[in-house]
């Protein structure tokens, strides 16, 4: 009879579990923005995480939660509660993403879309007409529709490419908050002489600006994210799928980073800000340069008395044209020694730390690109890899960078030594307010 008990008290868990509707918030109209995240948090037990120390951003993801959450009767794969003065403030819920939730059928997404535009209406009240707002950056068209309302402003937003549906999402804003139009959405708000008013000097020396949390998931969407917030402390109000989308970027294998820049540097006025490339490592463009970096390695492998590297282990020929195996290579570096031949670059690891400092003081945070070694930097895989994290600031004693990975609030802020964040950085670029002074 025990045992029947703790089962049928796992069973009506499990039910609760799958029974959590978002409506419950939705239909609290204007009552939503009197709402603490602790009260979520409450009301949606062991369903919501605080994505940053300051609590200030709640997310919900069906990738990391087996417990579904739906609004209107239908699974969402993402919600994100921003919270400011311990209310709600805004609310987002990806409804389809092709990074969470693969492709889908365009007959399917349009069904999809047609019902939730229903709800939508209804929701608002038939009688309100909504405002129907397109943007085109980069060849991609978003679309979206807005419906305002005495308790909401209500939008919803998608997207897709060539028949392939990439995104649909409504926001949530308190009645008159919504931006004006989709296209001043994207757009930044802050002028540059505004940010270094930013900036936290602590005791220790350390010298940073807080940039809003946002997890990429188990998605390769780093590049995503980083641009993410980094707009997002600008004020502008785009999302990491947005972006996905702009970037062609793939759930698993990642971004281009020659893609995003094209698609920054090519948009810098739609997106409001100003794209400047403070440093690119170049030094492996070609075959040629591979093998004469592991002939430096080398040399450098023998002073220290640790393992050579046989580049020819990793050639391999398909109709007499031969090719690296690139991953593996770089896998099989002592990062210690790669480390000291980074060192030979004086004049571009000084410029490197200079930019940093520089950026830092006048409150810019900065898109790191960097190679991912095992064990270094906070680094828990095993394999080598490529990622894009922010620099967040340094510090004024100890030299040390601070930085963030867009993976939660344990990510937020962490230090690495200067020699070791030169030592694996492949792409520093700095995105910065448009407009130069406040209005």
């Amino acid at each position: 009879m025990k045992k029947f008990l703790v089962f049928l008290f796992a069973v009506f868990a499990m039910l609760a579990a799958y029974a959590a509707e978002l409506d419950g918030l939705i239909d609290a109209r204007a009552e939503l923005w009197k709402m603490s995240g602790q009260t979520v948090m409450k009301n949606y037990p062991d369903l919501f995480v605080w994505m940053d120390q300051g609590r200030t951003r709640l997310r919900y993801n069906v990738r990391e939660n087996r417990a579904p959450l739906t609004l209107f009767g239908r699974r969402v794969l993402e919600v994100i509660i921003d919270v400011k003065d311990e209310k709600i403030c805004e609310l987002n819920v990806s409804v389809y993403n092709r990074g969470d939730a693969g492709e889908m059928p365009k007959k399917t997404f349009d069904a999809l879309l047609d019902a939730v535009e229903n709800r939508l209406a209804g929701f608002a009240g038939r009688e309100n007409v909504p405002q129907t707002q397109n943007v085109s950056v980069e060849g991609s068209r978003i679309r979206s529709k807005v419906w305002r309302t005495d308790a909401y402003d209500v939008v919803m937003r998608w997207s897709y490419t060539r028949s392939v549906p990439e995104f649909l999402a409504i926001d949530f804003f308190p009645a008159g908050g919504a931006p004006k139009s989709l296209r001043e959405g994207l757009k930044t708000t802050v002028a540059t002489s505004e940010l270094d008013k930013r900036l936290i000097n602590d005791e220790d020396g350390s010298r940073y600006m807080t940039v809003p949390m946002v997890d990429q998931g188990a998605k390769g969407y780093c590049v995503a994210a980083t641009v993410e917030r980094i707009l997002r402390y600008y004020g502008s109000n785009i999302d990491q799928h947005m972006i996905a989308k702009l970037a062609e970027s793939d759930a698993q294998r990642g971004t281009n980073i020659n893609k995003i820049v094209e698609v920054l540097e090519g948009n810098q006025v739609k997106l409001g800000i100003r794209y400047r490339k403070l440093y690119q490592y170049s030094d492996l463009d070609t075959y040629s340069d591979f093998k004469g970096m592991i002939n430096s390695y080398n040399t450098i492998a023998r002073r220290m008395k640790l393992k050579k590297i046989d580049f020819n282990d990793y050639v391999y020929i398909v109709d007499r044209t031969k090719y690296l195996s690139y991953g593996a290579l770089m896998k099989s570096l002592d990062f210690k020694v790669f480390r000291e031949l980074r060192k030979k670059d004086k004049g571009d690891n000084r410029d490197f730390l200079e930019a940093v400092k520089e950026n830092i003081d006048e409150g810019i945070p900065l898109c790191w690109s960097t190679f991912i070694f095992p064990g270094v930097g906070g680094s828990g895989g095993s394999e080598f890899g490529m990622h894009m994290r922010i620099i967040t600031g340094y510090n004024t004693k100890t030299g040390e960078i601070i930085y963030s990975d867009s993976w939660g609030a344990e990510h937020e802020k962490k230090v690495m030594k200067p020699e070791d964040a030169w030592g694996i950085t492949v792409n520093l670029i700095a995105l910065e307010p448009r407009r130069r002074n406040a209005k």
